[in-house]
């Protein structure tokens, strides 16, 4: 059975972690086997150890690119004779891939700067094809992305990201119980407090929103480095009985589950995560028409899309679903029936299996066209 050994640089769990974390409960150990190597101590190490993968704790902490690194993941593919390396941002695992003789492939998350100039250009699509057998994209617009910042077409595979289903199953709210909250109506985010998920036009937007529904709540869900900057702009709104910020939190599914509306604000976004998992509780979803979001979300179908940095647009949406109860249930089963159907762990596992499977029996060679 061939190796896989996973390289994730987050301490904590974030888009990367999670997105592991989900390809891990729909894999098939008897076609790859998998494993992983992140810096030491932190989240993503403890959460990876429970669900039962082995894991290689890196030193140093969080970095895509450390001397130090190259030789200590090239010392754990030796030693676990590993066949292909799968890297999520760290440049280190893949010289350590091809130093070591492994395919690799790469998956990009997020969505780059765009269009860079010709000598960037050509020096990507160098370093792509250099060190890089396949590089998987989880949406449409990061493909778009990589190609406007030089990767070769033809190295890219779209495989969309897929989550859990079973843990939408029985959930049983626990956001109001657990806090105390009263019957007002929940507008509920989950992200990272990071620039590009766009958190103060949510709040700008929620001071709009107070002005028709004063007993209006907005949890926050995730932790980073914004966090002090937002409750201050919290503070300068005068909207601190409206706010809650909660921190990162586990088994989110309960505290989703009381929300009245799920928003996505962001300005750049690959796919969103948190945006499928609100969705495949049936929540009706406000979100920005930034990255991979049109390609899950239709506007007015399975949910309701505004432009990003538009604070307006984004109260009356939110406004709009709080104010008919029927399209709410609509859009928000839709939604459900949308990420059941097309965003599952299960497919997102099989595609990725069958691009390994590809990289092997074209002897190397990169493959075209899409999964």
């Amino acid at each position: 059975m061939k190796k896989v050994l996973h390289i994730l640089t987050d301490t904590n769990i974030g888009g990367a972690g999670r997105y592991f974390l989900n390809l891990v409960s729909a894999w098939n150990f008897k076609r790859y086997e998998l494993m992983a190597a992140c810096p030491a101590g932190g989240k993503l190490e403890s959460q990876l150890r429970k669900a039962g993968i082995k894991v290689f704790a890196i030193s140093g902490g969080e970095s895509s690119m450390k001397l130090t690194h190259i030789k200590e993941i090239r010392d754990i593919i030796l030693a676990e004779k590993v066949d292909i390396v799968h890297t999520h941002a760290s440049f280190a695992g893949r010289i350590a891939g091809r130093l070591s003789g492994c395919k690799v492939v790469l998956t990009r998350h997020g969505l780059g700067t765009g269009r860079s100039g010709m000598v960037k250009r050509v020096a990507t699509s160098i370093i792509s094809r250099i060190f890089t057998d396949c590089i998987i994209a989880i949406s449409r617009a990061v493909k778009i992305n990589l190609i406007e910042s030089g990767v070769p077409a033809d190295m890219i595979k779209i495989v969309y990201n897929g989550i859990d289903l079973s843990k939408f199953n029985g959930v049983k709210p626990r956001l109001k119980r657990e806090l105390g909250l009263g019957d007002g109506p929940i507008i509920g985010i989950v992200a990272r407090l990071v620039p590009e998920k766009g958190y103060e036009y949510a709040l700008f937007s929620m001071a709009r929103v107070l002005k028709r529904f004063p007993n209006a709540l907005m949890v926050i869900v995730g932790d980073g480095p914004l966090r002090q900057k937002l409750k201050d702009m919290v503070d300068e709104l005068q909207i601190m009985r409206n706010v809650i910020f909660l921190g990162y939190q586990e088994n989110v599914e309960g505290l989703v589950a009381d929300f009245d509306v799920f928003i996505l604000p962001s300005v750049s976004e690959g796919m969103g995560l948190a945006l499928l998992e609100a969705m495949a509780l049936g929540k009706p979803v406000v979100a920005t028409e930034a990255g991979g979001i049109p390609e899950v979300v239709k506007n007015g179908v399975n949910g309701l899309l505004v432009p990003p940095k538009d604070e307006g647009s984004l109260a009356e949406a939110i406004i709009t679903i709080l104010t008919s109860g029927q399209k709410a249930f609509s859009l928000g089963q839709a939604a459900k029936t949308t990420v059941f159907e097309k965003f599952s762990a299960k497919t997102m596992a099989e595609k990725t299996m069958e691009i390994y499977d590809k990289i092997f029996l074209q002897d190397g060679r990169i493959i075209t066209g899409e999964v």
